[in-house]
């Protein structure tokens, strides 16, 4: 058998037991699809069934993970493939194998696009009411929509056949292998676009209205994206290495590897704060059980005192003012400030202050999602109609004092905090 290219000075072609790349393809393909797929299913969860709040962000992010599972079962089909070029005869290189190579190219840009497509349209719903912070979002998106329109162009003008021509015609192999300068000059912009990605929101962050742990809790959350961006530097250089050197196969591979794992971090980077609220949403129910089944067995024990008391009627009344029962009215008191921007809202079901005051929450009129304080959540079915569920431990309360706080609540689909 003819190898596919010359091997190294000293080097013999191994054709039965070849160095391959299959197993770590398989292993980063599996772990980082099936985290994905995770953060995803917890995002539609959260959205759907807990916030109500779909948007735009949620079909980029469930489109990214289709195409990414495209790409990763394109890559597993091929493995076989990722090896030394003096290691592949050059009988395997057939039409077939060169049109999934089209194809891996082409699935691979639109699940890099819709991916950090997902992550911008996040950052414009939760912090659009910023003017300047909605301009840098949108050079974002028209970057990362010049880079695939390009990439489009570029492996369809090169790959694809010609009149006349095959897919394992020599014409089209040397024509193809021309895309790899153009691969070069994608590197760089993809890597000041993540770092731009990460960046953007930091400064808006900073200025949030939040303890210092908590700030630094809800930065650590985006932050997480610095992998892809990691991911996308090593790629790069790489991708350098297949211009420079001549084992072009065996690198490619390797940029495929990090393709799949940033792509899949960007995802799970978009489902972020979506995870946040599920994961407070259930913390703040756990909390709201246990602390019902502690009232329960409090009254059971109770009520056996004074069931045990009231079988001597001279101490009947003693008992009676020492258990001191109170059945509050399950009623919820709506009231509106005299401009109609604000609801207050007041339950007395589940207080435990020491005085019984009711719980109390103030909440913008403006705002269709849930409203999640740290121990109630308030949600609006229409207009009128409320409904309150969640612990109950003592006041809660929330208020929006400025315009800007007013506007990004009723914009915000998730708390991240």
């Amino acid at each position: 058998m003819i190898p596919s290219e010359p091997p190294p000075l000293g080097v013999q072609p191994n054709f039965l037991h070849p160095l391959t790349l299959g197993n770590e393809i398989i292993a980063v393909s599996v772990v980082t699809s099936v985290l994905a797929v995770v953060f995803l299913c917890t995002r539609l969860y959260s959205t759907l069934r807990i916030t109500r709040s779909a948007w735009y962000d949620d079909i980029t992010t469930v489109l990214a993970t289709v195409f990414s599972l495209a790409y990763v079962a394109l890559i597993i089909h091929t493995r076989d493939h990722s090896r030394h070029g003096w290691d592949l005869p050059i009988s395997a290189f057939t039409s077939t194998f060169f049109k999934i190579i089209l194809a891996e190219t082409l699935v691979c840009a639109l699940s890099i696009f819709l991916s950090k497509l997902s992550i911008l349209l996040l950052l414009y719903r939760l912090f659009a009411v910023d003017k300047k912070f909605r301009y840098c979002v949108y050079i974002g998106i028209l970057w990362v929509s010049l880079i695939l329109i390009a990439t489009v162009v570029v492996v369809l003008v090169l790959c694809v056949p010609r009149s006349g021509e095959a897919f394992s015609s020599l014409q089209v192999v040397e024509r193809c292998t021309h895309q790899d300068i153009w691969a070069v000059i994608q590197g760089p912009l993809n890597v000041l676009l993540d770092f731009y990605i990460l960046y953007i929101p930091i400064p808006i962050l900073w200025k949030l209205k939040l303890g210092q742990r908590k700030k630094i809790g809800v930065i650590a959350i985006f932050m997480t994206g610095f992998i892809a961006c990691l991911a996308s530097v090593l790629s790069l250089a790489f991708k350098a290495k297949l211009v420079a050197s001549s084992d072009t196969l065996f690198n490619s591979f390797r940029v495929d590897i990090l393709n799949i794992v940033e792509v899949n971090v960007a995802i799970m980077v978009a489902c972020m704060p979506a995870c946040a609220s599920f994961l407070r949403f259930f913390s703040a129910k756990g909390e709201f059980l246990s602390a019902l089944r502690v009232r329960l067995s409090s009254a059971r024990s109770s009520l056996t005192r004074l069931g045990k008391n009231s079988s001597t009627p001279k101490h009947a009344s003693t008992s009676k003012a020492a258990v001191g029962i109170r059945r509050p009215p399950r009623s919820t008191e709506v009231s509106t400030d005299k401009d109609g921007r604000y609801w207050k809202v007041k339950n007395n079901l589940f207080s435990t202050d020491k005085d019984g005051l009711p719980p109390q929450i103030t909440a913008n009129r403006r705002q269709s999602c849930n409203l999640a304080t740290e121990r109630l959540d308030v949600c609006t079915r229409d207009d009128k109609s409320w409904h309150l569920e969640g612990d109950y431990n003592g006041n809660a309360e929330v208020s929006r004092s400025s315009r800007e706080d007013e506007a990004m609540s009723s914009r915000s689909p998730h708390r991240m905090v």
